[in-house]
């Protein structure tokens, strides 16, 4: 199940709570009115209907403040996630600048940074793996890695520490 999923999931939870507590509500002020203009009911069974649904009331209140409580929250990270997207695609192109990367390099690197392999990336861009491994030599050497970790490593870092404004390397 993915997070998306989960969320979905807790959304309609809410939804459904909110439903059932407004019909309970409903179904108790019918009650509460019928049994107090009719008087079939002692007055301490109005007493104890009229504190359910107060109770009721409260917890409906509590779950809407929760709701949107928790809808700011996605909200927020909804921006976090795209404003560190598009943090990490700028630090990227950035250091292929600096780097002075090809275009093929870059399309190599891109596709490294991604976690293919190099059969994938010469299948991806109709050449011979060995072409690719030249390329991916070339992005390593010109970067200063040696390999593929510390290429994507350097990535990483900057978008772990973007938050707290820290980087600790540049590009």
């Amino acid at each position: 199940m993915t997070d998306n999923d989960k969320t979905k999931r807790e959304v309609l939870k809410g939804y459904f709570t909110t439903a059932v507590l407004i019909s309970a509500g409903i179904f108790f002020v019918h009650d509460i009115v019928g049994d107090a203009a009719k008087g079939y009911e002692s007055s301490a069974h109005i007493v104890i209907e009229a504190l359910v649904f107060s109770a009721m009331m409260i917890a409906l209140w509590l779950e809407i403040k929760r709701a949107i409580y928790f809808r700011r929250q996605v909200s927020v990270e909804r921006e976090r996630v795209a404003r560190l997207s598009g943090e990490l695609f700028h630090q990227i192109e950035k250091a292929f600048d600096q780097w002075r990367l090809t275009s093929s390099e870059r399309e190599v690197a891109i596709m490294l940074i991604k976690g293919m392999s190099m059969v994938e990336i010469g299948n991806a861009r109709s050449v011979k793996e060995k072409t690719v491994r030249q390329h991916a030599t070339n992005v390593y050497a010109k970067a200063g890695y040696s390999n593929r970790s510390e290429l994507t490593s350097h990535f990483i870092e900057d978008l772990l520490n973007y938050d707290s404004g820290e980087k600790t390397s540049d590009p």
